[in-house]
């Protein structure tokens, strides 16, 4: 029995597999190991397999325009990466940057390419595990998308709040992050730095925060504070 069978059994992504299609696959992988802040693959590499978190914390992150990049989302024990090498040969959509220490499974092209030709039937109850995910996946890129061009900060390129007029007035505002906290406060000033763009906002207790826009879901202004010119 392959070293990899009973790690693969546990993963729900292949609980449609029975054990001699486990071993087929487990025959197939292998295991790399990555540290925080590690780059995996970066958006529009040549696809090069699928990855199966075992343990640790990937982020995937999509870039726009000016530069600014924006958090996707969290893959943890049990996600995969590169679900769409399988359906396609198109270049990674997503950059991979490592939060954690953390351990994949791999399985490369090649090895998808002979076991989609000598397997069809245990392809086809993989695609099938994998399908809920891809889907999961597709959902949380679109809203992301989404929210960043409705907030549109004026580093993105997008049309939305004048954030020099913001910055004028002393607006107050409320900034709702990605990990569902929100800060209210006034924005002192947009700064660069080598890792994009953040927000200087002082927030409502007096303090001063530095805000990254990675972080930023969208920024409101209440009702009673809005004036046209706000918007561009």
């Amino acid at each position: 029995m392959s070293e990899w069978h009973e790690a693969l059994a546990q993963l729900a992504v292949f609980e449609k597999l029975d054990r001699e299609e486990i071993e087929l696959l487990a025959a197939g992988v292998g295991e790399q190991t990555f540290e925080p802040g590690e780059i995996m693959f970066s958006e529009g590499d040549a696809p090069s397999g699928m990855m199966v978190v075992l343990d640790g914390a990937v982020e995937l992150i999509g870039s726009f325009a000016g530069g600014v990049e924006r958090v996707f989302g969290t893959l943890r024990s049990g996600q995969v990466l590169g679900l769409l090498c399988l359906i396609d040969d198109g270049p990674k959509p997503a950059t991979a940057r490592v939060v954690e220490p953390t351990s994949v499974l791999t399985l490369e092209r090649a090895v998808i390419a002979d076991l989609r030709d000598s397997a069809p039937l245990t392809w086809a109850r993989i695609i099938s595990g994998l399908s809920g995910q891809l889907a999961a996946q597709t959902r949380l890129i679109l809203e992301q998308y989404r929210r960043s061009i409705a907030w549109g900060l004026e580093v993105s390129g997008c049309a939305g709040f004048n954030f020099n007029r913001l910055l004028s007035d002393s607006v107050a505002v409320e900034v709702e992050l990605v990990n569902g906290a929100c800060v209210a406060g006034v924005i002192m000033g947009i700064e660069a730095d080598e890792t994009g763009h953040n927000l200087l906002l002082r927030s409502d207790d007096g303090r001063l925060r530095l805000i990254s826009y990675r972080s930023v879901v969208q920024v409101m202004v209440a009702q009673a504070d809005f004036d046209p010119a706000l918007v561009e």
